[in-house]
């Protein structure tokens, strides 16, 4: 279901999909060196068909999305921020769609659980936006009017993954959490 980007392979191929799913859609690219959490997402068969980053979050305005959105200023965001992630890089390739969003959504509620995520601050393209609240009932809240942001208008937004991963069974579409296992290079 995923790859935790954790050699230089796994992450040019990381930036290679969400480069790819960025250009088609017109954003503007960018390339942070800071300290992330990268998965690629895989389907069924293994191929690699998408991305997620997920980044610390800290309330100065050091940090980007600070930048583009005050999520600082919201009282829940502040009162608890080292329970607070950003997201970041979400991206499928166009030939993988819809068919695996389920499994990208399933990274971030195992992450999210495993990490005692509570609040993740991102901005949301707004077709996904509306995908992601009334198609997959994620528990997600808009905290602004729409921004224009490298290329297209985002919606920053509040998703609540605590509600998903103590209720799991409120959502069909949440997978078991299944890594790709490691294969090994044997040289003959």
């Amino acid at each position: 279901m995923y790859l935790k980007v954790d050699s230089l392979a796994l992450l040019n191929s990381f930036n290679q999909i969400w480069m790819e799913c960025w250009l088609e859609k017109g954003y503007v690219l960018e390339n942070e060196n800071g300290t992330s959490d990268r998965y690629i997402i895989t389907d069924t068969k293994d191929q690699r068909v998408g991305t997620i980053e997920f980044k610390p979050y800290s309330l100065g305005l050091d940090n980007n999305i600070n930048s583009v959105f005050p999520f600082y200023e919201i009282e829940d965001i502040a009162k608890n921020p080292q329970s607070v992630i950003e997201i970041d890089k979400v991206a499928i390739l166009k030939q993988y769609r819809g068919k695996n969003l389920d499994r990208l959504l399933s990274v971030f509620v195992h992450y999210s659980e495993k990490h005692q995520i509570s609040h993740c601050v991102v901005l949301l393209e707004r077709m996904f936006y509306k995908a992601l609240r009334n198609v997959y009932k994620i528990p997600l809240q808009a905290v602004g009017d729409k921004i224009y942001y490298k290329g297209d208008y985002v919606i920053p937004a509040i998703i609540y993954p605590q509600e998903i991963y103590q209720n799991k069974s409120h959502y069909s579409w949440v997978l078991h959490d299944q890594p790709v296992p490691k294969r090994k290079l044997i040289f003959t």
